[in-house]
């Protein structure tokens, strides 16, 4: 969590606890004393634990509530059509390959699982790059295959970057680079709020 969230997070909890402190005093009529302000603030730290409690496990994905830390809710499935640029040894490209992209994120974390008909990849390394005032939506991982994927003796590894774009449906489109030495670009459209755990699944969704 960088800094300025920090600052964000410790500025609303004094304002919620501050604020809750002062209606408990002259809601329930209490005299300005000391132990008074004891129970007033003890009571608005535990509202401002329980607001970030449930903010940082629900409340982030509400439209009024993300406008606190800008973070866009990708959860689920996706359909994805990737575009490499391979070619056999006579000169042949590959048509465009269709697989799906299960998103499993939290307000700190996000995890990706790739599925193809013969591949099953996970990510290992995730960066988002938000920057609310330039619009700018990034979200970058390391994947590599499946290790319970026995039938392949060099471990396939590869990296994605991808740009959110939030039009009528969520789009996510960027490239990608593998240690088999290709690359191509890549067009994810959103499907279900389902997380999914094979190719079949996906299909029948």
């Amino acid at each position: 969590m960088k800094k300025e969230d920090l600052k964000t997070i410790v500025s609303i909890s004094i304002a919620i606890a501050s604020t809750i402190a002062i209606v408990y005093l002259f809601v329930l009529n209490k005299s300005v004393e000391l132990s008074n302000l004891i129970r007033g603030v003890s009571f608005g730290l535990s509202i401002t634990t329980i607001f970030w409690t449930f903010y940082f496990s629900y409340g982030w994905k509400w439209p009024l509530l993300n406008s606190i830390f800008y973070r866009p809710d990708l959860n689920g499935t996706w359909s994805s059509e990737l575009i490499s640029d391979w070619k056999s040894e006579n000169g042949d490209s590959i048509p465009p390959i269709t697989f799906y992209i299960v998103i499993r994120q939290s307000f700190l974390r996000i995890h990706f699982t790739t599925f193809t008909k013969s591949f099953v990849g996970t990510s290992y390394s995730e960066t988002f790059s938000l920057k609310k005032h330039t619009g700018l939506k990034n979200v970058s991982y390391l994947y590599r295959k499946d290790t319970s994927q026995n039938n392949c003796e060099v471990l396939h590894e590869g990296a994605t970057e991808l740009r959110l774009i939030e039009a009528e449906s969520k789009i996510l489109q960027g490239k990608y680079w593998s240690n088999k030495k290709t690359n191509g670009s890549i067009k994810v459209t959103w499907v279900s709020k389902q997380h999914l755990d094979s190719f079949d699944q996906a299909i029948k969704l």
